[in-house]
């Protein structure tokens, strides 16, 4: 699935770039001579846009990004998640113990958008998947971008990673107990969080990246 990052100025397109392999969204408007927000995201065209308001800066000079071995798979993924907190408390989801690289820790609820499908619609469905639970979506509020190079599957293929992740701020109407609706999924358990006790799990990066955008969120966890 292709991302472009449209840039829009006082209302207006300014720029649609395709993100490159191995890209953050933010480096691709820095190195144009552009700095921005995320506003909002969808398929357009069979191509997934995000869009930012942006607001000129002088431009950066073109991030280096390294390349996997000769022979590696390269991948880009486009995932969608949800920071969803009711009365104090995180909905969260448990990674599976299979997971390379971070099997039981906790994350957002969300995963990959399917292909034909919007990232709004991904998230609520995984955020159901994951968590049982039924959300809405308020805003995109971050896009964040990881790349890695690595073994995966016992060192039986090598591959240049580049995950994209799309994070929106949603609310539960009709908050339930969590639990995990997908069979055989990434997802081994899920459970809303005090957000005083987040800090205390095993958490991915990605829950640190996206802190400051959790509603009632104090500090980062530590």
């Amino acid at each position: 699935m292709t991302v472009v990052v449209v840039g829009v100025h006082d209302g207006t397109v300014v720029g649609r770039w395709p993100l490159p392999h191995g890209h953050d969204p933010v480096d691709v408007l820095a190195e144009r001579g552009w700095a921005g927000d995320p506003v909002g995201s969808g398929l357009v065209d069979g191509l997934v846009e995000v869009r930012y308001a942006v607001r000129p800066v002088e431009p950066a000079a073109p991030a280096e990004v390294p390349t996997g071995p000769s022979g590696a798979r390269r991948l880009q993924r486009l995932a969608a998640y949800a920071v969803v907190v009711d009365e104090g408390r995180l909905l969260m989801s448990q990674l599976a113990p299979w997971v390379g690289g971070a099997g039981g820790r906790w994350s957002l609820p969300g995963g990959g958008v399917d292909p034909g499908e919007t990232p709004l619609h991904g998230v609520v469905r995984e955020v159901q998947e994951e968590a049982g639970q039924d959300v809405l979506v308020d805003a995109l509020v971050q896009v964040q971008a990881a790349h890695w190079i690595g073994d995966v599957s016992a060192g039986q293929r090598h591959e240049d990673f580049h995950a994209v992740r799309l994070i929106h701020l949603a609310t539960c109407p009709d908050p339930t107990p969590a639990r995990v609706v997908e069979i055989d999924g990434s997802t081994a358990a899920a459970a809303w969080v005090p957000l005083a006790e987040v800090g205390r799990l095993p958490i991915v990066d990605m829950v640190r990246l996206a802190w400051p955008h959790v509603p009632g969120g104090e500090s980062y966890p530590v």
